[in-house]
């Protein structure tokens, strides 16, 4: 069988069919960036609320959230994974990016008790930045990219703050990074789609 050569502006429309039904598929995902955010956000603001009114056990409100959100993402995973989609590289670069970000935050909450609170925040701040720059980039959506640029940013305030202020940096990086661009994907989908 012979191959046929693809023109430039065929080629070109290839990529942009692919980049296109990956913003479709992140946008529906928006949910998980939005989800992520606030849970992630609120989850900091009752710890900062807890260390400052002298509440024990503000740290709790990360053991119950996380597995939580945990779940529901799980669950929010295995009925998006029943239906069909086409699969792109894009979508098989989003993947390794936030497989990335996961495995690295994993890793940053293994070794907590070894480095502290400051320095693992710090590195989740980070690493929020990494994964929404590369999401934002592939996918030509500039409100991540600014996000990405507000977690950095605040990831850089955190090292001149205490252990509880920090608290309030980790929110505003997620509120700049996930929280904002996840409704923004969230608006421009259901504008693209008349949902």
């Amino acid at each position: 069988m012979e191959e046929k050569e693809i023109q430039p502006a065929e080629s070109l429309a290839l990529i942009n069919g692919m980049i296109n039904t990956a913003k479709n598929r992140i946008a529906d995902d928006g949910f998980l960036l939005i989800f992520w955010g606030w849970n992630v956000l609120l989850a900091a603001l009752i710890h900062y609320a807890c260390l400052r009114a002298g509440v024990a056990n503000g740290h709790l409100s990360w053991i119950v959230m996380m597995p939580i959100g945990g779940a529901v993402s799980l669950v929010y995973g295995l009925r998006q994974r029943k239906k069909d989609r086409v699969t792109t590289y894009v979508d098989a670069y989003l993947g390794y990016s936030w497989g990335g970000f996961i495995i690295g935050m994993f890793i940053a909450l293994a070794f907590m008790p070894y480095h502290g609170m400051k320095t693992t925040y710090f590195f989740l701040m980070v690493l929020y930045g990494l994964a929404t720059f590369i999401s934002g980039g592939l996918l030509r959506f500039k409100p991540l990219i600014v996000g990405s640029l507000v977690s950095f940013l605040f990831a850089i305030v955190s090292v001149f703050a205490g252990e509880a202020d920090q608290l309030l940096c980790v929110a505003a990086a997620i509120l700049g990074s996930y929280v904002i661009p996840g409704h923004l994907l969230r608006i421009r989908y259901r504008s693209q789609n008349n949902v």
